[in-house]
């Protein structure tokens, strides 16, 4: 498991690098979106694969028709008490606690935004549902749903190209991805690679909105500016897509770039080498299958001239040189063996060779094979592949009556020198290269276990023979003599049973040793051919990018001169608008002369007028007094009388 977590969170790694560097700058952006939803399955998937290849073997075998009894005999073996490995509890413990976290924490943002859509107004349009929220926010999207503030919304005060930014979200389905990256978030949630992971895969969404819109003949300027003062806001909800403002500058960037072909392929083609190296160094294993068989049995050496070779190829078939299909097979080897007698059947060499054919097809084959006359005829029922090692039927040895196994040797006391030679010592194993050793471990341990099979084979019949000699011996102390002469035959048996059981061994370690320098020397060359390629991808980057280095600095001298050749005209401009303002400052400057001029006339007439004017109120107010005063005298007067004849009136 642990390797597993290692192989992938590398591989991660290495395709997430890639894509920062070379291709998030690119103006590809579909691509790109699938290019990371890859690399997270590629990424986790890889680790589980095991890569075969085929692999041309010979085995040769050469057997008798004599019946053998497997004997095996095993000890009670007390089993291991196992012990609690706290480690790898708290491990568990720990990892469970945070997918739950994390879990929770998806489950809650989810329903978050459901309980928004179902409690706020919703509007249906063809394409999208808009959900129209109180407050004031950034719209933004999930799944076919717009969240957008329902003032702004009613008014119309909600740009075309921010409706169609979200709308584009909805289109292209982009809160599929982020599900998608949050769900796997959950499970490898101690991996901080998913920040960054998350982060690119939401800033090329805005990408693709942002190419979306510009399609619609919207001006760039314009647009861009809307990114800068376009009002933000705090309350959008995960899960979404927004107008990320974090991410305006990197936005508007790809916006003012130009894209080039050339380079997106370069750096496309660079793609390939790095997949294959992820597959060859983060793969589980590289197995070697062999497809070829070669078997040989012969069953008997009293007719020589009666062989029977068949040769398979894929799914060709020959008998003895002739062409034959599998419906036919069983009826070619019974023309084969027509003209020989009965006790023929069972006296003749058996030659197959299987080269490049799938196991199904061989197993069919076999079966055709044991409805032939030859298969029958045979007592001990062979088959066309060699059959594995039979597994013993029970424990112990097996005593019987009447065992067709020669008598044995005498029994040898301990501190007696024994007659019969020690089994020879098993070739040592050849040293094993750290690349190849992972590779052919498996197979170098199937052989070795086949051939000391063989030769525990060889020293059970040597001790069942050493058992019938004790039964034989008590049986009958007259057959002593037959005994010794059955025993020399079984030793000797039992000698060559180890011999060509170490034979086997040994053409088993030579093959497993060819094969696998073949396997290292394949895995040179591919390494080779891989940095090889890699250099010339590097190369031809280095090319692209210096090509594109140079484009630019051009670029950038002829926007430089025609910089200068604007301002020169702009300056021109500027000066003869200053000599126009300078005439019209002249003129205005003459005109307010004449004007202060007039008004100082006007002025002077005025206050003329006014003194004139002062000077004729100040004589009727004087006139005014004066008959005001004359009439007072004259109301006096007039009082006085008044008072006089009221006097005279009193005094009447």
């Amino acid at each position: 498991m642990i390797v597993y977590l290692i192989k992938s969170s590398l591989c991660l790694a290495l395709l997430w690098g890639f894509y920062a560097l070379f291709l998030e700058q690119e103006k590809m952006h579909h691509l790109k979106r699938f290019y990371l939803l890859f690399s997270l399955i590629f990424a986790y998937t890889i680790p589980l694969i095991t890569i075969t290849y085929t692999k041309d073997a010979v085995v040769s075998l050469e057997e008798s028709q004599q019946p053998v009894t497997y004997i095996t005999q095993v000890h009670n073996l007390q089993p291991k008490e196992s012990s609690i490995d706290y480690i790898s509890w708290v491990l568990w413990i720990i990892y469970g606690v945070g997918a739950l976290i994390f879990a929770t924490r998806f489950v809650r943002n989810i329903y978050n935004l459901i309980k928004k859509v179902k409690k706020n107004e919703n509007l249906k349009e063809s394409s999208h549902i808009n959900v129209l929220l109180s407050n004031s926010i950034v719209p933004y999207t999930f799944l076919k749903y717009i969240f957008v503030p329902k003032k702004e919304f009613q008014k119309k005060a909600i740009p075309k190209e921010v409706l169609l930014h979200e709308k584009t979200h909805v289109q292209q389905k982009h809160t599929l991805d982020i599900l998608f990256v949050e769900i796997l978030q959950v499970v490898f949630w101690f991996n901080p690679l998913w920040f960054w992971i998350k982060k690119s895969i939401r800033l090329n969404h805005e990408f693709l909105a942002d190419q979306k819109v510009l399609k619609q003949q919207f001006s760039i300027h314009q647009y861009m500016n809307l990114l800068v003062n376009y009002p933000n806001s705090t309350h959008h909800a995960e899960l979404t897509s927004s107008i990320n403002y974090s991410l305006t500058k990197k936005r508007i960037v790809m916006m003012s770039q130009q894209f080039s072909k050339t380079r997106a392929a370069a750096r496309v083609l660079l793609l390939l080498p790095m997949l294959l190296g992820c597959m060859l160094l983060f793969n589980n294993k590289i197995i070697a299958q062999q497809k070829t068989i070669k078997y040989k049995k012969t069953v008997a050496s009293t007719h020589p001239d009666k062989k029977i070779k068949i040769r398979v190829k894929n799914e060709q078939i020959t008998v003895n040189g002739t062409a034959t299909r599998l419906s036919d097979f069983a009826n070619t080897i019974d023309k084969v063996t027509k003209q020989w007698k009965d006790d023929e059947l069972s006296e003749f060499q058996f030659d197959v060779q299987i080269m490049n054919s799938e196991d199904s097809f061989v197993q069919k084959l076999n079966d055709a094979y044991r409805n032939t006359r030859l298969y029958s005829a045979n007592p001990d029922g062979h088959d066309l592949i060699p059959p594995p090692p039979p597994l013993p039927k029970r424990l112990g040895i097996k005593k019987e009556k009447h065992s067709s196994i020669p008598s044995p040797a005498p029994i040898v006391k301990k501190g007696e020198e024994s007659d019969i030679p020690p089994p020879p010592a098993p070739p040592k194993a050849p040293e094993h290269t750290p690349d190849s050793q992972e590779e052919l471990h498996e197979i170098e341990v199937e052989l070795e276990e086949q051939a000391m099979k063989a030769i525990e084979e060889a020293e059970q019949a040597m001790e069942e023979a050493e058992q019938s000699r004790i039964e034989v011996e008590i049986e009958s102390m007259t057959e002593r003599e037959q005994a010794e002469i059955e025993k020399e035959i079984a030793m000797t048996m039992a000698e060559n049973a180890r011999y060509e059981a170490e034979e086997m061994k040994a053409i088993a370690m030579v093959e497993v040793r060819e094969a696998r320098e073949i396997a290292m020397e394949a895995a040179r060359e591919a390494r080779v051919r891989a940095i090889e390629e890699v250099h010339r991808a590097q190369e031809r980057s280095h090319r692209v990018r210096e090509e594109g280095m140079r484009r630019a600095e051009r670029s950038r001298l002829e926007a430089e001169e025609k910089m200068m050749r604007r301002t020169r005209i702009a300056r021109e401009e500027a000066r003869e608008a200053m000599r126009h303002a300078e005439k019209a400052r002249e003129k205005a400057r003459y005109g307010a002369e004449k004007a202060r001029k007039r008004a100082e006339k006007a002025r002077d007439k005025a206050m003329d007028q006014a003194r004139k004017a002062h000077s004729e109120a100040r004589k009727q107010a004087e006139k005014a007094r004066k008959e005001a005063q004359k009439a007072m005298m004259e109301a006096r007067k007039e009082q006085r009388k008044a008072i006089e004849e009221a006097k005279k009136e009193m005094k009447k």
